[in-house]
């Protein structure tokens, strides 16, 4: 992401008169901001309906792209053009196995993914510049996409619990006769889950230090939520996310305690790796489903864990392997080369998806985009703790955890507005931590300056 400070003087130098048209833009992308769920969802109800679904989301979220590029092109002004740079970069594997074997609709399928890869960084720029130039203004429209979001959310999974929309898990060869779970009237099970997660983990930190009520009522219907879904994501992230944000927003609390909390964090590492040590043995006498104990019988433990994804991820190293050269293993050979040979080429594990894609410019891009928002948000957090940026980092460290494992992160089309407008927003936690402070009547740690809080975001 781009300096703070350098962002700030790029929107103070703007010419006056480009002032009411970013105000037009601004408005325009926030309403289409706050709506994009209910096309989500009216593209699942045409495809329940009709069998086939219209590509309306598609072109509705490349609008909303397009607006956002110009809005970053008249604020940022040429440090926009790293994102061509980075795409060049991505695609340089996928153009090689497109001329090698002139598969145009692999090619095409690999520029829609690193555009779902660099979105959420294009919604990071946007919402930092909004920050600058109006607040009040962002901060008002985040709040409502989060609770917009997130009731969409709930009302499409309420209807899908009284038998409408799409199953979340259709027949298979463990269970032929049955369909599980619901999504609503979405498409994408997984995906729902971590978008969960991101309005979950707002909304916790937001009312937490607030209006406990609201807290447990977002939690018991996000736990609704996940229970629908019938996703380990869901289920595990809220509950992770529920406990460990109230924690962090307690930092001045337990900071007098941390080096017994990092002895104690320590002896759960512990503890962890001799459980997952034991994990074979520990399975069979939990109340596993009748799915998971025949996953549990025919692949072991690690079949559960990532549900067979590394099965996935090994066929299709050994595709890249046997047909292409070695040389391009370090570029990718993108969809456009190893759909020829996989009939999942996609393996639904971040990291190793972007490395068989786009070689080492696509796991460049997983660890950089991770350290950065992680780094961001840590940084917040340090100046803020009662703040979202608790929620936020929360957050971001829970994702690296599910894109590593499950996927649907980063190369997700759901994900990318909601997550990349809150890691943008890290100014506005600053001054909602003030705030909530002067409400409570708390004295807080010393605060910093705007420049020392920009410089401390670097």
């Amino acid at each position: 992401m781009s300096s703070p400070q350098a962002a700030t003087a790029s929107t103070l130098l703007q010419p006056a008169a480009l002032v009411p048209t970013l105000r037009r833009l601004d408005l325009l992308i926030l309403l289409l901001v706050k709506t994009y769920l209910l096309v989500d969802a009216l593209n699942g109800f045409l495809l329940q309906q009709y069998g086939q679904g219209l590509p309306l989301s598609a072109a509705y979220k490349s609008l909303l792209m397009a607006l956002m590029l110009l809005s970053c092109t008249l604020t940022l002004g040429r440090r926009i053009a790293l994102l061509p740079v980075m795409m060049a970069l991505l695609l340089t594997g996928p153009v090689i196995s497109f001329f090698s074997f002139g598969h145009a609709a692999g090619l095409s399928y690999d520029i829609g993914m690193v555009l779902k890869l660099l979105a959420p960084l294009l919604a990071a720029w946007y919402c930092f510049g909004l920050c600058q130039r109006d607040a009040d203004l962002a901060r008002r429209n985040l709040h409502q996409l989060m609770w917009l979001g997130f009731s969409i959310i709930v009302l499409n999974l309420l209807l899908g619990r009284l038998g409408y929309g799409l199953s979340a898990y259709l027949p298979s060869d463990y269970f032929p006769d049955q369909q599980l779970g619901s999504k609503g009237f979405f498409k994408a099970t997984n995906e729902l889950s971590a978008l969960l997660l991101v309005f979950s983990a707002y909304l916790f930190a937001w009312y937490w230090p607030r209006q406990k009520a609201v807290f447990a009522l977002v939690l018991l219907l996000s736990l609704f939520c996940s229970s629908t879904l019938l996703t380990k994501t869901g289920n595990a992230g809220v509950l992770l996310l529920a406990l460990l944000i109230p924690f962090l927003q307690a930092r001045s609390l337990w900071q007098p305690y941390r080096r017994l909390i990092l002895l104690a964090l320590a002896g759960g590492a512990v503890l962890t790796l001799l459980l997952a040590w034991q994990l074979p043995a520990i399975l069979p006498h939990l109340p596993l489903s009748e799915k998971q104990q025949l996953v549990l019988q025919q692949q072991g433990a690690i079949g559960i864990v990532l549900s067979n994804r590394d099965l996935f991820v090994r066929d299709n190293w050994v595709f890249v392997e046997q047909y292409f050269p070695t040389w391009q293993h370090l570029l990718g050979v993108g969809n456009a080369g190893l759909a020829l040979y996989s009939s999942k080429p996609l393996a639904e594990i971040d990291p190793a998806d972007l490395f068989i894609w786009f070689g080492v410019a696509g796991l460049g891009w997983y660890l950089l985009w991770f350290a950065g928002v992680i780094r961001l948000a840590l940084a917040g957090w340090r100046l803020a703790p009662q703040s979202v940026a608790a929620g936020v980092l929360a957050l971001n460290l829970l994702l690296l955890v599910v894109a590593s494992m499950a996927g649907h992160v980063l190369t997700s089309g759901m994900l990318w507005i909601p997550w990349g407008m809150l890691n943008g927003a890290w100014a506005l936690w600053l001054s909602a931590e003030q705030r909530l402070s002067a409400e409570q009547g708390l004295s807080t740690e010393p605060r910093l300056s705007t420049e020392e809080h920009a410089h401390a975001a670097q």
